[in-house]
């Protein structure tokens, strides 16, 4: 008897989220199985979360809103639920779950569901979610484990054949692709490419070095871990604080000299200190109006998403100025938030009615909602200008975030930012005109600003070491130039001060361009014409699939049929997938790798005796 087999090339967090699915799906199969998981990193940690990381490197995502378990709220006919992060650190912390490393119940008891914890940690709980799901498949079921990285992909008969850097081979019926953040090429001028930081080489910048660094978000911070802290500088109290929660750091001497911009010039900003799990955002109107605004795809943007979006935000943010800074107000803030709760109505008024009601209620413009002042790029004549603008700026919106639930900035911007989910069913696939699709690009340019930001300490640290002279902001449109022997970084703004570096450092974490992309296995797939690039006007040149099940379209234009892709590489058609499933929140991301591995199981029941196996 010939057993029909399937593949996952990936095994981080899609990887793993997609054969708990498939144990799921699986649980009363009698008919013998072949699983093979491609992976050259430990399964389930996958290379993101590999846990011999620096447990200096945290996630910007609390411990409560990650899993990769399902739950009530996807509402699976199969399901096979398990606990969250957060919940997997309780039982490791009460000895429910074991775990032979003394470091991970360390890490686990100093967790809590708000916490944002260490990456290592994380990815020893998808390893324990991995093992969970592989004990989980029933016995007919055959797991087998290839610590490799395939390279090729081919049509062999029926099915495919993957080539692996080993030069073995795996045959299979049908196969997800869970690639994750694909690595691609070095800008000109650059010495140390992007990626994940514990790729990168770090350690070879040395001492009192003069680095140049492209990026500052989440990877700069991760930067500023590894050559700071984990070099042996220690960040203390500043008993001279201007306010609570200030940091001074003493530095070890190992410390390069930082110098960074980025287009923006600014840094992401610092997740608001809840002191809670941050608490869901109400997008009550924008939910009432989706059937319609389903029905009318594709949509204007500007005119028909984001007046939804704006409403939401506003209402919380002015909710919150009422609670904790009524002075703000020039009349009854009453009035303006039944407005908002009217215009919530379908048959109320306008979506974006509050507008001129909220200009002349809160008369100081800089206390009233307004996203793009928050995020607008700095703006000086000289380096020293837009050194000091960064850094008040930044310092400006770590005092927000240190105020919690009494900012009302921060808790506008927190309903603001979470609708990156909530406009997934509208967004995807074409649901935005081409024409709007700039629009929506800067509104999740200025969303990700807003929330995918580090945790609060991480900017008091940043702004320590900047207080320290260890880093200095070079502001928007960075710019690096040979001069002579010698190369120059500095913002295009104020060109004539750019200062000497030795090296320069890429801290992007850029979503995956198939421009830019270097691997030989999407190569495989484009040149043997299974998989094909979509180049819809206004957007992004993206690898295409099929909406209802992720199949990949070949270059006939037509589904290939069982090869399946999730995750970053097809950003630009299924919007906000990049991230872990969240827990309780209907996750998309469970939901793409659902339909995949449905459809996957529905090829192996169909499809006819694979070829014999070689040798």
């Amino acid at each position: 008897m010939v057993t029909s087999s399937l593949a996952l090339i990936g095994a981080g967090v899609r990887g793993t989220a997609a054969l708990g699915r498939i144990a799921a799906r699986l649980r009363h199969r009698a008919e013998p199985l072949d699983i093979h998981v491609v992976d050259p990193y430990p399964v389930g940690s996958g290379s993101i979360w590999r846990t011999e990381q620096s447990q200096f490197l945290v996630m910007n995502t609390v411990a409560a809103q990650s899993t990769v378990f399902d739950d009530a709220s996807t509402a699976f006919e199969a399901t096979l639920p398990g606990p969250n992060f957060a919940e997997w650190c309780e039982g490791v912390a009460a000895g429910a779950y074991e775990d032979p490393l003394p470091w991970v119940g360390s890490l686990a008891r100093g967790t809590r569901p708000w916490s944002s914890p260490s990456r290592a940690l994380y990815g020893r709980y998808l390893q324990w979610a991995f093992r969970r799901f592989s004990a989980a498949l029933p016995a007919s079921v055959r797991l087998q484990i290839h610590r490799d990285r395939a390279t090729t992909l081919a049509r062999a008969g029926n099915g495919y054949e993957i080539e692996l850097a080993s030069g073995a081979t795996v045959r299979a019926d049908s196969v997800l692709l869970a690639l994750g953040w694909l690595p691609r090429d070095t800008e000109d001028g650059t010495d140390i490419r992007g990626g994940s930081p514990i790729d990168q080489g770090l350690d070879t910048i040395a001492a009192g070095e003069r680095i140049a660094v492209r990026g500052i978000g989440m990877g700069f911070i991760d930067l500023l871990s590894i050559v700071t802290e984990e070099r042996g500088g220690a960040f203390s109290p500043f008993l001279e604080a201007p306010r609570s929660g200030a940091l001074h750091y003493t530095p070890s001497g190992r410390e390069p000299r930082v110098y960074a911009g980025s287009r923006s010039g600014l840094p992401f900003l610092a997740k608001p200190d809840f002191g809670t799990v941050p608490p869901a955002a109400n997008f009550d109107a924008l939910s009432a109006a989706l059937p319609s605004l389903l029905a009318r795809r594709p949509l204007d943007f500007d005119r028909e998403v984001l007046p939804y979006i704006e409403h939401a935000a506003a209402w919380e943010h002015y909710r919150a100025l009422a609670e904790h800074h009524p002075v703000a107000f020039a009349e009854d803030p009453e009035r303006l938030l039944r407005l908002f709760e009217q215009s919530a109505d379908p048959d109320g008024p306008r979506i974006d009615a509050w507008r001129p009601f909220a200009e002349r209620a809160v008369p100081d413009a800089a206390l009233r909602f307004d996203p793009e002042r928050v995020t607008a790029p700095v703006h000086g004549a000289t380096a020293a200008e837009l050194d000091g603008a960064v850094i008040e700026r930044i310092e400006r919106d770590a005092a927000e975030a240190a105020l919690g639930h009494a900012s009302a900035i921060k808790r506008g911007l927190h309903v603001y930012q979470a609708a990156r989910a909530a406009i997934v069913p509208l967004t995807d696939f074409g649901g935005i005109t081409p024409e709007t699709r700039p629009q929506l690009g800067r509104f999740l340019t200025r969303a990700n600003l807003a929330g995918s930001g580090p945790p609060l300490y991480r900017v008091e640290q940043l702004i320590a070491l900047h207080r320290a002279g260890i880093v200095t902001f070079l502001g928007p449109q960075l710019e690096v130039r040979a001069e002579g022997s010698y190369r120059l970084a500095g913002s295009m703004l104020a060109s004539t001060e750019a200062v000497p570096i030795d090296r320069v450092v890429d801290a992007r974490l850029d979503l995956p361009d198939v421009a830019r992309l270097a691997d030989p296995l999407l190569d495989s797939l484009l040149d043997a014409g299974l998989a094909r690039v979509s180049t819809a006007p206004h957007s992004q040149p993206t690898i295409e699939i099929g909406s209802s099940d992720s199949a990949l379209i070949g270059i006939d234009g037509r589904r290939t049929p069982g090869l399946h892709s999730v995750g970053p590489l097809h950003e630009e058609l299924r919007r906000f997938t990049i991230i872990a499933p969240i827990p309780g929140a209907n996750s998309t991301v469970l939901r793409e790798i659902d339909a995949a591995v449905a459809a996957m199981l529905e090829q192996v029941s169909s499809t006819p005796a694979p070829l014999p196996r070689r040798g």
